[in-house]
């Protein structure tokens, strides 16, 4: 949970046993995006995919207040936790981008515009 209106829940929240102090050792997020991005050109999908990890990080990234009783006992020291990575991930196939020559400039770009968000398509 984020602090503001509505509570979000990721697709995933990976969550590594094991840290100092009861501490998870690390802890990720994923959201999984089903958009068809074939019919559009580089410049409007460069803008929704910075639009895509910019809603990732925001709802799913930096500080969560985990709220879920059953993970409770992997939080010792409370239910918030810093969350060091977010990952974005689009489905391929006859979603992903066709009339873009290098889509691996394009997710550069995106992680370039906002940080701590890893963009894939799978």
């Amino acid at each position: 949970m984020k602090p503001g209106p509505g509570l979000r829940f990721a697709d995933v929240l990976v969550i590594e046993e094991g840290g100092l102090g009861g501490q998870p050792r690390r802890v990720e997020t994923f959201s999984f995006k089903s958009r068809d991005l074939s019919k559009l050109d580089e410049t409007i999908t460069t803008a929704q995919m910075i639009a895509d990890a910019s809603e990732a990080l925001r709802h799913y990234g930096e500080t969560l207040n985990v709220r879920r009783d059953s993970l409770q006992p992997l939080l010792r020291e409370g239910s918030e936790v810093h969350v060091q990575r977010v990952r974005l991930i689009y489905e391929g196939g006859e979603f992903k981008p066709k009339g873009i020559d290098d889509l691996d400039v394009v997710v550069n770009k995106v992680q370039a515009e906002v940080p701590g968000v890893e963009v894939f398509f799978q």
